[in-house]
């Protein structure tokens, strides 16, 4: 086994890194009308977000109670671990699992049926 030698050599000791001074700007180069029209402009953009903010209406609560998935089985993708109502309605016959496409990671995976809608 051959090892690959090589020669680190270390920086030199003087090296300049410039004066930090140079590079910031001077604040005597702003102008101060330039810097009052930026915040007038600020200012009229965050009144604008407040109006639009307060124009904002909610949406009324219509929650739909009467639906058609009790007895239906919720069940867990196996690849992306979603839970999602599946298809399949509650029978006497003991199901654990059905193969198919996952409706949230879109995917053909097994997805385990875990619990069952009731209702209240």
């Amino acid at each position: 086994m051959k090892i690959k030698k090589s020669r680190i050599v270390a920086a030199d000791d003087d090296f300049d890194f410039g004066d930090p001074a140079e590079d910031r700007p001077d604040p005597d180069d702003f102008d101060q009308d330039d810097l009052g029209d930026s915040i007038d402009d600020m200012q009229d953009t965050l009144e604008d977000m407040e109006d639009n903010i307060d124009e904002i209406t909610e949406d009324d609560e219509n929650i739909e109670t009467d639906n058609n998935i009790s007895n239906h089985y919720i069940a867990e993708c196996e690849k992306c671990h979603g839970i999602f109502i599946s298809a399949v309605i509650e029978s006497d016959e003991p199901v654990e699992s059905i193969h198919g496409k996952c409706p949230l990671c879109d995917k053909d995976s097994e997805q385990f049926l875990k619990w069952v809608v009731k209702d209240a």
